[in-house]
């Protein structure tokens, strides 16, 4: 897209290293962004964060289960293009979070059991799914 632009606008006609080098003399490099929904509570996050999962951790202990690594992912079916940014700058994508997608979520315990199960739809309760385990 760059090469193409500097085609069109300044009637240079460079190769994909070329431009490539200029981008970088410039300052930039192609970067994987952070992606934020807008509609992210950052109090409600920042208070997971530090007071509702150190107390998970606080009581499983007390009880003597075993700490387990939670992990819920997304793999959505759209392109995810990386913009340019500058070096060391991490570019932030502001979208709505929709699009379809398939989650899985998955838990690792501290003696390397995975369980892991897909789904369909929102992770909020419940959810009904085939497991597996490794």
């Amino acid at each position: 897209m760059v090469r193409e632009l500097i085609r069109r606008e300044f009637n240079a006609k460079l190769s994909v290293v070329s431009v490539g080098r200029l981008l970088r003399k410039l300052g930039l490099s192609p970067q994987r962004p952070l992606w934020r929904a807008y509609q992210q509570n950052l109090v409600a996050v920042e208070r997971w964060k530090s007071e509702v999962y150190p107390a998970i951790r606080t009581e499983a202990a007390a009880v003597g289960r075993p700490s387990t690594s939670v992990m819920r992912r997304g793999c959505a079916l759209t392109s995810m293009p990386a913009p340019l940014g500058p070096v060391g700058q991490t570019p932030v994508v502001r979208t709505t979070g929709t699009r379809d997608s398939i989650n899985l979520i998955s838990a690792l315990s501290a003696q390397g059991a995975l369980r892991f199960s897909t789904y369909a739809g929102m992770f909020e309760s419940a959810t009904s799914s085939t497991s597996a385990s490794d």
